[in-house]
This record gives structure tokens, sequence and C-alpha cells, in this order.
């Protein structure tokens, strides 16, 4: 097969499980992240004289290590993060690959955590995997991926989960606060019952043509809002709701000379329990969804600028607004990379299974609703200097009166609320290196004048890495 350059790999995703420059070297390393951040914002009801203004700081540390070793008969990836988050707590999480695997048949049976193959750049935030057991063929072109028991909690990572970590509410204004994080500012650890099964193909094509095709089951059981309802609510059984979500995906990529073009295509089908309402006999409703995601990028040696878009399709309503089948339900970590729209006010752009469980919030807030997003992303690389700039305008679809389900390509299921979002970042990359081990970010959103929020945020990231 015509060998292209590591550049273009990184671009496409196309050999992601294969060795490259951010794949850590056979041995023992450890590292160290610290990040100072500060934020400040406010908040104005078009009806007040006067806004309500809210700041915060945090300063996480993360100390991890990685291990890697392969020989004919065991493979050893081990990634884990230890981050200090509120009270003084110690938090451990693994990192996008961290597991234990026996190698026989051409196949790799292992335990642990495994990233699904890397989206194109714009999309690298859009992050999920499986967590538990998992066989995979060992064929570089065209991998094959089962997933046994997958104990699903939405793909923590420290990139986006060091700023949740340390409290969302101490960064939120108080009305938001109550809103959106109540009495949930950690999962609880007794939900059960919340696993995925499936598999994945993706495979490559004269390092032209990439192409993915990915089907998920996940039993939510008890895990959400109504998961714990009475044994009488619940027809005498006393097990899980069986509230349950499939996921199907199909992604295609297209590589030129300088350009390159992608698309993923998700269907989600399932029910979702609900609480009791007179305007409804049925204690459930249906999910039927559907959502598209584009990458189109151009790149040269040592920049690529990208535009991506994301719509869902609308929830089924009736004409007083009421639910009637939801639309669309993501999985995985947040799509946008803003670390205050994601991990402080918990921004997804549908109804989404997080770590406590399928999450839909009826509020004017910029939480888990149904919205298109349309964005530009830029990174320029020269002497060892990364910059970067980013800018979404993020549209939330039309929540009020009688909705069909239907996907609506044009601004007739759009609503007026909106935000707009965007950073620049400037680091610094040593030789040898592949991410930056200094970094400084500044950015922010607002939203309309409904909603009345303005919130912009300063970080400082340092990292350290030695053998």
């Amino acid at each position: 097969m015509k060998k292209i350059p590591a550049l273009l790999i990184f671009i496409l995703g196309i050999e992601v499980y294969s060795q490259d420059l951010s794949t850590p070297k056979p041995g023992l390393r450890f590292n160290f992240q610290w990040i100072l951040f500060k934020d400040q914002g406010r908040e104005k009801d078009p009806k007040a004289d006067l806004a309500d203004r809210f700041s915060g700081t945090a300063q996480p540390l993360g100390f991890g290590f990685i291990y890697q070793k392969e020989t004919n008969v065991y493979r050893v990836h081990l990634d884990w993060v230890a981050i200090k988050g509120t009270n003084e707590n110690l938090f451990l999480l693994p990192g996008e690959n961290s597991y234990l695997g026996l190698l026989g048949k051409g196949f790799l049976w292992a335990i642990g955590r495994r990233s699904d193959p890397t989206p194109f750049p714009a999309w690298s935030s859009w992050k999920d995997g499986v967590e538990g057991a998992f066989v995979e063929n060992l064929d570089p072109d065209l991998k094959i991926r089962f997933d046994l028991l997958d104990l699903y909690r939405g793909f923590p990572l420290w990139e986006n989960s060091w700023l949740r970590l340390q409290g969302r509410e101490q960064f939120l204004p108080k009305e938001a606060s109550d809103t959106l994080v109540g009495k949930n500012s950690t999962p609880d650890p007794s939900y059960q019952s919340r696993y995925r099964a499936g598999f994945l193909i993706q495979g490559n094509r004269e390092d032209r043509f990439v192409y993915l095709f990915q089907v998920r089951y996940l039993s939510l059981g008890d895990l959400g809002r109504f998961g714990e309802d009475k044994k009488e609510s619940r027809s005498g059984k006393e097990d899980g709701d069986k509230d349950y979500l499939v996921e199907w995906k199909v992604g295609l990529g297209f590589l030129w000379k300088y350009v390159y073009l992608s698309a993923d295509l998700f269907l989600s089908r399932g029910i979702d329990k609900t609480a009791w309402d007179p305007a409804r006999p049925q204690r459930s409703l249906p999910i039927s969804g559907e959502a598209v995601r584009f990458d189109l990028g151009v790149y040269l040696q040592n920049a690529r600028v990208s535009f991506f878009g994301f719509l869902p399709n609308q929830e089924k309503r009736k004409a007083n607004g009421q639910i009637l089948e939801l639309g669309f339900v993501g999985m995985g970590a947040s799509p946008i990379s803003n670390p205050i729209l994601q991990q402080i006010w918990g921004f997804y752009p549908s109804s989404w299974v997080t770590s406590f469980g399928l999450e839909r919030e009826e509020t004017k807030y910029p939480g888990k609703r149904p919205a298109s997003l349309l964005g530009i992303r830029s990174e320029w690389k020269e002497h060892g200097l990364l910059l970067g700039i980013h800018f979404s305008y993020i549209s939330f679809l039309k929540e009020e009166g009688s909705s069909s389900g239907a996907w609506i390509f044009s601004r007739k299921g759009i609503g007026p609320s909106f935000v707009r979002e965007g950073g620049v970042s400037l680091g610094w990359i040593p030789e040898g290196e592949s991410v930056p081990v200094a970094q400084i970010e500044v950015g922010g959103f607002e939203t309309d004048e409904s909603i009345g929020i303005k919130n912009w945020y300063l970080l400082l990231q340092v990292r350290a890495i030695w053998e």
C-alpha cells in the first residue's frame, strides 16, 4: 500500500489503532499537569436594570503515568491520571486507551478502556469508546471490534473533566446553578445496569477513502432521573425500568491533495421512562432521532482550517409544547471544546446520556437541548509555536408549538435563542513532543438578549513529562 505522511494520518484518523506521534513510546513515563483558570461573566434579565455578575477561579493538578509494553503474547497499555477535585477529593481517570490484553488467533482479547477511531479534527472533543471487555482484530487496514461489556459513564477524561471536578456551582450564577446543577453535583455511585454492547468496522482504501460502521445497544436500567421509581410504578418488577437506547453510526471520509471531507450519520432508537403526567397515560417516551455532522477542511504543511456543522432532528411535540417523542440522543463526551460551555454549563447539542443518565433540560440556559451548530477551527504551527483559533454559532431548535419530529434543514426549525462561542490559544511544543507543554488560552461565549449571558475565561496550562 502506498504510504502517506503522518500528518495525513493524524488528520483523517485512518491509522487510529497504530502508533502515531501522540502514542507514548514503550516503557514507563510520568506526567504532571497544572492549570490556572479564571472566569467571569454576567447575566442580565431583559426586564432588570442591573446585571448579576459572577466569577470563579481554579487551579487543578493532575499526576499520571503511561506504561506500554507489547510482546507476541500480550499487550499492556496503561494510562491513568489523578486529579484534585472539590474538598481535596482525589479522582482517578483512565486515558483514552488504558487496557490489558492477550494476543491470539489474530485478535486482541482485552479488558480496560479502548477509544473509538479518532474523529476528524473538528470533532476531536467528541470522544467515546468501550470501558470493559472487548475483542478486536489486528489488521491495520480493516478494524473490527466487538464490545462485549461496556460499563458506560460518558467517557470522562482529564481534558473534559478537570474543571467540572472542581465543582460547577462555584462558577455559575445562583439561578443557573439551582437549575442546572441542583443536588446532582457528582454521579451517584449506586447507579446500576448501565452497560453497553456493540461492534464497529473501520477501514481505509488506498489512503484516500475512510469508512466506519458502528452499532451500540445501551441498557439504561435504573440509570436516569426516573430510574428509582417505586416498585408499584414499575408494574411490580423489582429490577430497573428497562429503558434502552440503540445507536447506528455510518461515517465516510475523503482525502484529496489539500482538502478533506467527512460526514457521519447517526440514528438513535429506544425508550425513556418518564414521570407520571395526566395528559399522557403512557409512562415512557419513544426515542426516534437522527443527526448528521460534517467536517470540511483545507490543510497545508504547517496549517489547517476546517469548517464543521451538526444538526439533530426535532422532538415530536403537541401544540402546547409537550414532548411526545424524543429526538436524537447522543452518547460520549461533549462535542464542544470550550471549557466553560462544556464543563461548567454542561452544554450538549441534544438530549444526551451522561454519567447521570439520559438528560434533557427544559431551561433557557445552554444545557442539554437540541441545537444546530456551525463553526470554524484553524491551527498554525511554526518553530514549535502552535496558534489555534475557533468559533462556533449554536442555534437552539424551536421548542414552542407542535412539531412532527422531522429533520428540518432550514431556518423554519430554528428558534430565536442562540450562543456564540470562540477562543484563541497559543502553545509551545518542544521537538519530539506532539502536544504543547505550555499553553495560554482566552475565550468565552455570549447568548441572545432573552438569555442575557456573557461569560469569558482565561487559562494557563503547563505540562511536564519524564521517563
